[in-house]
């Protein structure tokens, strides 16, 4: 159950950082927070309470997106590689359903439509979600233990 904190905890924070960063990489702050609660078909007349709204909902999904990571690692101990990579692979993921295919089916595209300045808005900073959730969670499982003879 330690790995479902963990992982709990590390997804809490890449979240937040994943909503920071979708706050300020936009010439307009927060401009793309609210499409995080059109992918739920939410919608919120107020434009302010709408961004928070949206930057509450990315760390509440990093949290779940965290719990699942926990969850996948288990209870092992695992290396520094493996979990970047395997935070690499989930922020792909998260890209992939979120950023790609619910945003353009929102937006009444194809399912894979993808626009160049779009992917070089979300894509990099999709990964480095999944790194950072890798990294934290890492840094969080501690040291194993080791037999001395």
């Amino acid at each position: 159950m330690a790995h479902v904190r963990r992982g709990l905890m590390a997804g809490l924070l890449a979240g937040l950082l994943l909503a920071m960063l979708n706050f300020v990489t936009d010439s307009t702050p927060g401009r793309t927070l609210p499409d995080a609660l059109r992918w739920f078909g939410i919608s919120i007349a107020d434009p302010t309470a709408s961004r928070f709204a949206g930057f509450f909902l990315l760390i509440v999904l990093g949290g779940i997106v965290g719990i699942i990571f926990g969850f996948v690692q288990g209870e092992r101990f695992i290396s520094i590689g493996r979990s970047l990579l395997s935070g690499l692979l989930l922020g792909l993921i998260w890209w992939l359903i979120f950023s790609l295919l619910l945003t353009n089916i929102m937006n009444h595209a194809s399912p894979l439509s993808l626009q160049f300045g779009m992917f070089l808005v979300t894509f990099p900073i999709d990964l480095l979600f999944g790194m950072v959730l890798g990294s934290i969670y890492f840094q969080l499982q501690g040291q194993p233990v080791v037999a001395q003879a």
